[in-house]
Parts: C-alpha cells; sequence; structure tokens
C-alpha cells in the first residue's frame, strides 16, 4: 500500500538532503556571489536554508581587512549614513570617531579599542514598543530593553550616495522608483545589555552568546558603554527581485527576554524555526561550534502569504510579520510622506502579510524595499 507523504516532511528532507555537507561553502567574495550570481541563485533555490546558513557563517568569520571584528562587524552602520540635517556621508570605509566620554570609560574598563564599538541607540521595534530584558538576567537589567542596530554593505551604501537619497531632498526629487543592485545587503541586530556586569557576560558566552563592545548615549547626553550580546540578527540581500529575507537568533532567548503582557512570560519565536529550517540548523550547528546556539528561523524570498518574524526584532506583532510583504511597502510621496503599512482592521492595527497591489503606491516612489532610508532627514 502507497502512503501519501505530506509536503512538509519532503520540504524537511529536502533540505536535509542539502544540508550534509556544510563545510565547502567559499566565502571569499561571498557578498558579491562569488564569480557566478547565477550559480549562486542555483545553489539557493535548492536550499535556500543550506545558503542563508552559509552566509551567516561567512559574515561571522574575522574579516582580513580588521581581524579583530567579524565581517558583518565592517559594515556601515546606518546612523553614519542617514546624518543630522540630511548631510552627505563620509565614506564606506571611514569610521565615525567614537564620542570622547565613550573612549574614557572604554580605557577604564580596558576594552579593546581596535575592535568595534557598536552605537545600539534604537529601542524601538516596527510597531513603536519595546522588547524587554526579564527572566533570568540581572536586577539591574529588569524591563530594560533590548536594543537594536541597523547595518548595510558597501553596494547599498555606494547605491544610496549615488542617488542621493541619504536625505529626504534626495527621495523627493527622485524621477523614478529605486532599484538597488543585485549584490545590495542589509543586516539588523538585536542586543542583550550587559553592561560591566562579569557574571552576566560569562553566564551569556555559555549559553553561546555572541559578546561585542557597545554604547549608546542617554536621554540626559550621558553615554553607557559596555558589552553586549547578539541574541537576534537579520541577514538581507537582494539576490532576488524581492530580497531574500532570512533570520537568526539564540535559542537561549527566552530566558533572558519576556512579553508585554500584564504578566510577562518568557518570549519565544510563533513562526518558526520553519520545517526546512530545522534540518538545515542541526547540521550546521554541529559543524560550527561558535554559532551552535543560534538556529535559522526561516527564509522568505517568494511574493507570496507568508509569516515570518524574529522573536527580539518584530516580537510582539508576530503573527502579522513578513519581512517581503511589510519591506514591499518602502515608498515615498511628496504629497503624503512615507507609505504608511500599518493597515486597520477590526479596530485594531495589523501589518500586511501578503504584497499588496500596485494601485496601493499610486503617487508614491518605490524605494526597493530598502525601508531603513525613513531613516533619512531633511537636509537643513
Amino acid at each position: 500500500m502507497r502512503r501519501a507523504i505530506s509536503i512538509t516532511v519532503l520540504s524537511a528532507l529536502a533540505g536535509l538532503a542539502q544540508a550534509q555537507d556544510t563545510n565547502n561553502f567559499d566565502c571569499s567574495n561571498f557578498l558579491q556571489f562569488g564569480a557566478d550570481i547565477n550559480k549562486t541563485r542555483t545553489a539557493f533555490a535548492q536550499s535556500p536554508e543550506t545558503m542563508a546558513w552559509n552566509w551567516f557563517v561567512c559574515l561571522n568569520q574575522p574579516s582580513t581587512a580588521q581581524s579583530s571584528n567579524l565581517v558583518w562587524e565592517t559594515m556601515k552602520p546606518s546612523d553614519q549614513v542617514y546624518l543630522p540635517n540630511g548631510a552627505p556621508p563620509d565614506t564606506y570605509d571611514s569610521s565615525a570617531p567614537l564620542p570622547a566620554a565613550v573612549v574614557t570609560q572604554a580605557k577604564a574598563q580596558g576594552m579593546d579599542l581596535s575592535r568595534s564599538f557598536h552605537n545600539i541607540n534604537a529601542t524601538q521595534q516596527v510597531d513603536g514598543l519595546i522588547l524587554q530584558m526579564g527572566g533570568a538576567v540581572p536586577d539591574a537589567q529588569q524591563g530594560q530593553p533590548v536594543r537594536f542596530q541597523l547595518l548595510m554593505g558597501k553596494d547599498t551604501f555606494d547605491y544610496i550616495v549615488k542617488k542621493q537619497v541619504y536625505n529626504v531632498n534626495g527621495q523627493a526629487a527622485l524621477a523614478n522608483d529605486l532599484d538597488f543592485p543585485p549584490t545590495a545587503w542589509e543586516l539588523k541586530a538585536a542586543w542583550l545589555w550587559i553592561g560591566t556586569d562579569t557574571t552576566y557576560r560569562q553566564t551569556l558566552v555559555n549559553d553561546g552568546y555572541y559578546i561585542a563592545q557597545a554604547y549608546y548615549q542617554q536621554d540626559d547626553g550621558t553615554y553607557q558603554v559596555g558589552y553586549v550580546a547578539l541574541s537576534g540578527l537579520h541577514v538581507v540581500n537582494k539576490l532576488n527581485a524581492d530580497w531574500v529575507w532570512t533570520t537568526f537568533e539564540n535559542i537561549n532567548n527566552s530566558k533572558y527576554t519576556v512579553t508585554n503582557a500584564p504578566t510577562p512570560a518568557p518570549m519565544t519565536n510563533t513562526t518558526g524555526p520553519t520545517a526546512a529550517a530545522k534540518p538545515v540548523n542541526a547540521s550546521f550547528q554541529a559543524n560550527n561550534r561558535s554559532l551552535s546556539k543560534y538556529e535559522l528561523i526561516g527564509v522568505e524570498f517568494q511574493p507570496i502569504t507568508q509569516v515570518l518574524a524574529n522573536s527580539q526584532l518584530e516580537s510582539a506583532f508576530q503573527n502579522t510579520s513578513s519581512c517581503l510583504a511589510c519591506h514591499g511597502t518602502a515608498a515615498y510621496s511628496n504629497d503624503n510622506g512615507y507609505f504608511n503599512f500599518a493597515l486597520n482592521q477590526g479596530g485594531g492595527i495589523v501589518y500586511p502579510t501578503t504584497p499588496l497591489p500596485p494601485s496601493a503606491f499610486d503617487g508614491y516612489k518605490k524605494l526597493d524595499f530598502v525601508w531603513s532610508l525613513k531613516r533619512a532627514q531633511w537636509q537643513r
């Protein structure tokens, strides 16, 4: 008697088959997709989850140009692109000097000034809410927000500068929709604040978190300087016309982040890992010790109805979170400003999980899925 095998099982088996060999991927020039982008597209089509993990491994290798930093840490932070008063940014390879007060504190803590210091100045998620730390975090961190940072690759940066859309003036002057090159990359990181607590820091090391140096400016103008743990990472590129959306997070996040319910509960991911991601996760985790506590939640690349979220980056609206659909609304109108992707439904707000029709953007210039452009300011 023949038995039917579900699509979910077939997808998982296909992912397992593609995930068997996880150590032969060539990381040289991977940000340009190697010598032949079409070969990368073919390999991606065979197993999107395997390619997502390959990129994640490559991004987390030491940079050849800055050996004290990982590859992704050398990317350009958005706060050095969208400058106050819409000023033009400095070159991609330049680094904004650290504030003197940050340097002073860093030296006093014995921190490594040759390593990156992440400016984690953002706390709000897309819906305007914060994600709180809780559970096993020290008392001083209870209720404090998870912090975020957005970075971009060189080809993303170069296109923004070429089109002069680093300020709103340039976006308002657009004659046509934007069209980023296929080698455009963007990353968004979520960080748990550690500060100077060495015991807590070691606990997070034991739970497989990547530890980095960071700072942020407080409302009173002073700076907090210390260590942070990477809890989530979006990795996005334009291998396909609708971009490729992948997201990773640490498997122990529920220990340290909580829901915003009246009685906070451990924060978990309700959208994954997907069936196709699970076997690939197991294979890569077994072969990459430093990344063994991170998991791929899933991959989006098709303009279909789909829900995918990172519990650290879209915690409060996971059930209506679609990377492709939401970013597909990135658009600017001289009359209406930025497109509002918050949709009214049943007296509340939801976000699109299916790409909106072209007619929804009449009078707008499309920003090619790049919502970070909304951080631009008017040039004064």
